[in-house]
């Protein structure tokens, strides 16, 4: 052994982070711990300037200028919180409250997903004017729609495995063809232009119709297909479905675009928006302790600062969801002594 061998205390740290925002003496007005923390880092770099001096000829470095002294921050947080988002995200949160819902307005697509403007829907009404429309049950019934309602979300039944539709064709017959004819595509006749909402889902979109009859009608009743050709001239508009006989009897439609009202009761959440304010100056005081030295407490003070957006949010993945804040460590004028970037206060 080294005559001159000194003690070594070497460092593994853990803790809790907590920040707040400054106050006009350069104070914390109040902390909040982040959550877990599973890294945190303060940078320090320096700018300087060498001067070479230029009689030697060796160009030899005689003078060495500091410029520029700067810190950064870099903290990985793993709680999904909505003020840890709104700070990564340089947005706010709003707390909404538990609410009833009522006549939500949205439209119509077949076989798409349409979102309610909550999550978490309970007692869930979706209309068709003011008839409530059916929820799918199981695979042997009709039914108009899906319910996601954790996520607030409703799909529309597009005919997909040939389950036929039950409410939604509830508009008034006034919209009815005068005619239908069958063959390679069944072709609907209007005495005057087709319905609006016809011309507006256009070629690809969906049509359903109910109340026709006939031989035949059973195959077109309730089935929502596409539609292949909208000609205005001639009052036609044909649709993907072959049949035999059918007969006008009392046509009802609907199609896509179709004006739907949904009536629910959304729980309290949260909504966090990105990208809506400034960042503002913070004050970070960690509050750890050394593992590697018995669990003696380590302090450290970060008295001003300011994070930038975050780079990324991950969404998808195998582990625990995380986001990183990276941002500046600035000099705070207000520290009349010591540092003005950080302190750090230990036992050893």
């Amino acid at each position: 052994m080294s005559t001159f061998d000194g003690n070594n205390y070497y460092f593994s740290g853990q803790g809790v982070v907590m920040i707040g925002d400054r106050d006009s003496a350069g104070k914390p007005k109040g902390l909040i711990p982040v959550g877990n923390v599973s890294a945190l880092k303060l940078g320090l770099a320096a700018t300087t300037l060498e001067h070479k001096e230029s009689q030697t000829g060796n160009r030899a470095i005689d003078l060495r200028l500091v410029t520029e002294l700067k810190s950064s921050i870099s903290m990985t947080i793993e709680n999904f919180s909505k003020e840890g988002l709104a700070s990564a995200l340089a947005g706010g949160y709003t707390s909404q409250a538990a609410a009833i819902v009522t006549a939500e307005a949205t439209k119509l697509y077949m076989g798409k997903v349409v979102a309610l403007a909550n999550i978490e829907a309970t007692n869930v009404v979706v209309k068709q004017g003011v008839t409530a429309l059916t929820l799918y049950t199981n695979s042997t019934t009709p039914w108009d729609y899906l319910l996601n309602a954790t996520a607030g979300s409703i799909k529309f039944n597009d005919g997909t495995g040939g389950l036929a539709v039950d409410k939604l064709t509830t508009l008034s017959a006034v919209t009815a063809p005068a005619s239908v004819t069958a063959g390679a595509e069944t072709e609907f006749t209007w005495a005057a232009t087709p319905p609006q909402s016809i011309i507006d889902a256009g070629v690809g979109g969906y049509f359903v119709v109910s109340g026709l009859a006939g031989t035949d009608a059973a195959l077109v009743n309730n089935k929502p297909a596409r539609i292949t050709s909208i000609n205005t001239s001639t009052k036609k508009v044909k649709i993907a479905i072959t049949t035999t006989t059918i007969t006008i009897g009392v046509p009802l439609i609907a199609t896509d675009g179709l004006a739907i009202a949904i009536d629910y009761n959304a729980a309290a959440q949260n909504v966090v928006t990105a990208m809506t304010s400034l960042s503002t100056e913070k004050y970070m005081r960690f509050e750890g302790l050394n593992t590697a030295d018995g669990g003696n407490p380590v302090v450290v003070e970060v008295f001003r600062f300011i994070v930038d957006p975050l780079k990324e949010l991950a969404l998808i993945g195998d582990g625990i969801g995380q986001f990183v804040l990276d941002g500046n460590v600035l000099a705070d004028s207000l520290q009349v002594t010591g540092s003005k970037f950080f302190k750090v206060t230990l036992l050893r």
